[in-house]
């Protein structure tokens, strides 16, 4: 009877820690996927990549003007992607790097080629495309998000 109470036991005890699992990577797939979507949303508004519009962009932070004549600023700081235009609000929390070694902004330059996260003055008015790539955890899951922005207007 204790032979068929462990088998039973470690059936169910594996079944609970794949739910664990399942839940815990779903958590951090869901708060990441908004913000993804919400900073490609936003990031396609850019009004041009003139320097009056586009102020900040390197590995981490990217503050740029939309259409509307908004100022807008994604940031990780802290293992949050932060959002600012006029308060500050957290999109995710337990954000790290992905892929790209430096942070989690990448971009592409006008000749479609030249990839940089940390963009000299001249460079930030040739940027065409804005690399997004993160990674998000929940517990000990993690899941991995990247986009790739084409602004509307440059």
């Amino acid at each position: 009877m204790g032979i068929v109470a462990l088998v039973v036991a470690n059936a169910l005890s594996t079944g609970i820690k794949g739910n664990l699992t399942t839940d815990n990577r779903k958590e951090a797939l869901d708060q990441a996927r908004v913000a993804m979507e919400r900073m490609t949303r936003e990031i396609r508004n850019l009004r041009s990549n003139n320097a009056a519009d586009l102020s900040v962009a390197n590995a981490n932070t990217f503050t740029f003007v939309d259409t509307s004549g908004a100022s807008i600023s994604f940031v990780l700081s802290g293992g949050n992607i932060n959002r600012t235009s006029g308060t500050t609000n957290t999109l995710a929390t337990g954000i790290s790097i992905g892929t790209f070694s430096s942070g989690i902004f990448t971009y592409v330059l006008s000749d479609g080629i030249t990839e940089t996260q940390t963009p000299t003055p001249p460079q930030m008015l040739t940027i065409k495309r804005i690399k997004i790539d993160f990674k998000a955890t929940s517990s000990i899951e993690s899941v991995s998000l990247q986009s790739e922005v084409w602004p509307r207007n440059l």
